[in-house]
């Protein structure tokens, strides 16, 4: 179970939960086939070189997919959450009301290909920069949609005060 998961509370649900771009996988992957050749090479008999490919394969391959592996950032109903770490968990919350702007960065090839970074600036707390993620427009609507639930008030209607034993009710007629 995911830590978003297990964090949220009672009358609390999951808006949007945000992912990181393909090419981050790809290239945690092209890591990895640069690892297989040098297995392949190794078992040709090419010693050095093939184990210096296996190790840099497979310890950039780890490198790049770690990040991606242990970085959940959702937008709940109440707030913002982004957590990072596995073994040590380092995560950073935002209350939707507290939230004051939201800033997209989104170069050329961020608009082509569908990713960019958000900047949160909040009253009263650090501001949190969250890393390039796929669709950074559908993580800032749900950033907007969820601070424009958070901020209408709640209508509480209470039921009109019965009269005590021995009082009449008078109605306006």
């Amino acid at each position: 179970m995911s830590y978003i998961d297990e964090s949220l509370g009672r009358n609390e649900t999951l808006l949007y939960k945000a992912r990181f771009p393909w090419f981050r996988h790809a290239g945690g992957w092209a890591f990895l086939i640069i690892a297989v050749i040098g297995l392949i090479a190794l078992a040709g008999g090419h010693g050095l070189l093939a184990t210096l490919l296996v190790v840099v394969g497979v310890s950039l391959f780890v490198a790049n997919m770690i990040p991606l592996w242990t970085t959940e950032i959702g937008v709940t109903t109440q707030r913002l959450i982004y957590k990072r770490g596995l073994l040590w968990r380092s995560t950073q919350e935002l209350q939707l009301r507290a939230i004051e702007e939201v800033t997209l960065e989104q170069g050329l090839l961020g608009r082509l290909f569908d990713f960019g970074r958000l900047e949160l600036h909040g009253t009263g707390v650090d501001d949190i920069r969250l890393p390039s993620l796929a669709d950074p427009l559908g993580l800032r609507k749900a950033l907007q949609d969820g601070m424009a639930a958070a901020v209408q008030p709640t209508v509480i209607v209470s039921p009109s005060p019965s009269p005590r034993p021995g009082e009449v009710s008078h109605s306006p007629a």
